[in-house]
């Protein structure tokens, strides 16, 4: 029915009233969801504090989170209920209601609390990026025989086509191939215990990576690895260039 046709029969009132429905439905329908980037820190199976990655959906209220560490599967929790009045959010493990979480808002966009599972108690903290997150992501460290022995490690994981995977998606649950970021990734662990998105090895390569290969990049290592044009020679050559690069700057440190 056209619009003419709708004021005829119902009125201007009933039109208003129908659109400011129609409004408030498109509002709160997900497709509308504002999406942001969140950080902080969760507990992994084995009781260890790590640096949380979150993908967090808002239409006022919080209505999805999502974990989305680095270089593994993410995780949708439900959300079970979002009180912004009150401060508290609660939500459930997929795929096992009984596993549930308390948070409390502290302040803006800042919430805390623990997942209860039987007996076990799992501290949690969501938040937008602040300092202390970028002091997690290694962006304070400075060049050391660490990082070189990443960069080295990384080039051995990437040793032949074979062992290459050009079709990265920044997941590495396949150890039979690796991409750039996944190499690094796993060199990260062997070398540190964990991967660190900013540390001096990672950012490193992504500055030969920019300078050698200039083009506008959104997630730099995935990208160029990606690339049909990149060999496993040339991003063998931007490891070697970035180790000579760290060890460059030891000397001046």
């Amino acid at each position: 029915m056209c619009m003419d046709g709708m004021r005829t029969r119902f009125g201007k009132p009933a039109v208003i009233f129908l659109f400011l429905v129609a409004f408030a439905c498109a509002c709160s329908s997900p497709f509308s969801a504002e999406t942001e980037l969140w950080f902080g820190t969760y507990t992994d199976e084995k009781g260890k504090i790590c640096q949380g990655r979150y993908i967090v959906k808002k239409t006022g209220q919080i209505v999805g989170v999502q974990l989305a560490p680095y270089g593994l599967l993410p995780i949708d929790f439900v959300v079970v209920e979002h009180d912004t009045s009150k401060g508290f959010l609660k939500m459930q493990w997929p795929g096992n209601p009984q596993k549930r979480c308390a948070l409390f808002r502290y302040h803006r966009n800042y919430y805390a609390g623990n997942w209860i599972d039987g007996t076990s108690v799992q501290p949690m903290v969501i938040k937008k990026f602040d300092r202390r997150d970028a002091q997690l992501q290694g962006k304070f460290l400075g060049p050391s025989e660490i990082e070189i022995r990443i960069v080295d490690y990384a080039k051995e994981l990437l040793s032949s086509e074979e062992k290459w995977n050009r079709n990265d998606n920044r997941v590495c649950v396949d150890e039979s191939k690796v991409s750039l970021f996944c190499a690094l990734y796993r060199a990260s662990i062997a070398a540190d215990g964990e991967y660190r998105h900013k540390r001096p090895a990672v950012e490193v390569v992504r500055d030969v990576i920019v300078r050698r290969h200039p083009r506008k990049y959104g997630h730099i290592l995935m990208e160029f690895n990606n690339l049909p044009e990149t060999s496993l020679e040339e991003v063998r050559a931007v490891l070697e260039a970035a180790k000579g690069q760290l060890i460059e700057s030891m000397k001046h440190n």
